[in-house]
């Protein structure tokens, strides 16, 4: 059989046409080749459908460069293997996406869908504890995991703080004292370590089928250093001390305390970001049954994908009950959630070009 490069070429074409975003070689080179992640390999070179892209050698480095007419077909991103371009590989896996928004007050979490739902679920005993983050009543905005059986301790601890806390150790502690089925919120590094422990044929997770636990994750750009953090509005004039509620919304970080509200770009708390946020390329937390953030949503609703039965019984359970309102959101709000999950997986490239 005589083989046709063209017409597979072509075939490929239209597959990047209908399936995915397609990206000018503009965007490869600002995202991976400036900031040093090329690899060198020439895939942007060879598949290139109009030889637009030519491979020059500069100080002994090879460089991928414009040097013909780009029509923005998307080989070249789609192709690099330094770049997430498939909806599964940057978001993961779902069986449907909703704005969510609880009944009642939230006014420290916007839409205050993870409250409702896991609330039902102990009053239901579908699970017969929650761990959550607080806050230290000794140390301001100093998190810590704590264990909720009811859905009045679950209120009183909504609202989000962005360090780490050990919530992966408090679930240990809920199945030490016999309880089989835990509710966890946490962000995708804490999801993914309770995964890595329900597939390990060497843990107690995988080994104990009576043990199980329904995984909640919030969206995460990343988390901070907690002295960097008091540093950092110590700097800008505001005692942590005084704050009511943290936030991120649209890549700002927004605080508000004594009554005002102030607002930075998430960009200029890099610099206190903790330092395990750098191996982290996972937005949503893929590996839960529910994951939940604003992005994609207005401030007063929740952002939720739904990627497990699991997860989806209780969302329409919560739904059914008349504890939160829903729709699901549109495409262009979903892109919104892929746009920022990508630009997290891009973010472990902070290298400089040398040439």
């Amino acid at each position: 059989m005589t083989r046709d490069h063209n017409s597979a070429v072509e075939k490929s074409q239209e597959w990047l046409k209908e399936n995915t975003k397609r990206y000018a070689f503009k965007k490869l080179e600002r995202e991976i080749v400036k900031m040093g992640a090329c690899v060198e390999c020439g895939s942007c070179v060879a598949g290139c459908p109009v030889n637009a892209i030519t491979g020059e050698v500069i100080k002994r480095k090879y460089i991928p460069v414009l040097t013909g007419k780009c029509i923005a077909c998307g080989t070249c991103y789609a192709m690099c293997p330094r770049t997430s371009v498939l909806q599964d590989d940057i978001i993961g896996e779902f069986t449907s996406v909703w704005k969510v928004r609880a009944h009642g007050d939230h006014k420290r979490q916007n839409g205050g869908a993870v409250t409702a739902i896991l609330g039902y679920m102990l009053e239901k005993n579908e699970i017969e504890a929650a761990v959550v983050v607080g806050q230290s009543d000794e140390v301001p905005w100093l998190p810590f995991a704590k264990r909720v059986t009811s859905k009045e301790e679950l209120l009183d601890s909504g609202g989000t703080i962005y360090t780490h806390a050990q919530i992966i150790e408090e679930m240990h502690s809920c199945f030490k004292d016999n309880l089989s089925s835990i509710g966890v919120v946490g962000t995708a590094c804490n999801i993914n370590a309770i995964q890595r422990m329900q597939s390990h044929p060497g843990s107690y997770l995988n080994i104990d089928s009576k043990a199980t636990v329904f995984k909640v994750s919030l969206f995460c750009m990343e988390s901070f250093n907690y002295n960097g953090l008091v540093n950092f509005l110590k700097g800008e004039g505001i005692d942590i001390k005084k704050v009511e509620r943290f936030a991120i919304t649209k890549g700002n970080f927004i605080v508000t305390f004594a009554g005002e509200e102030k607002s930075w770009s998430v960009k200029d708390l890099d610099p206190i970001a903790a330092t395990s946020c750098s191996y982290c390329t996972d937005l949503t937390g893929m590996d839960s049954d529910l994951s939940c953030g604003n992005i994609g949503s207005d401030s007063d609703w929740t952002t939720v994908l739904v990627r497990s039965k699991i997860g989806d019984k209780a969302l329409k359970a919560a739904i059914k009950e008349g504890l939160v309102e829903a729709e699901e959101i549109d495409e262009k709000a979903l892109q919104a959630v892929i746009n920022t999950a990508r630009l997290k997986k891009n973010k472990r490239f902070k290298l400089k070009h040398s040439y």
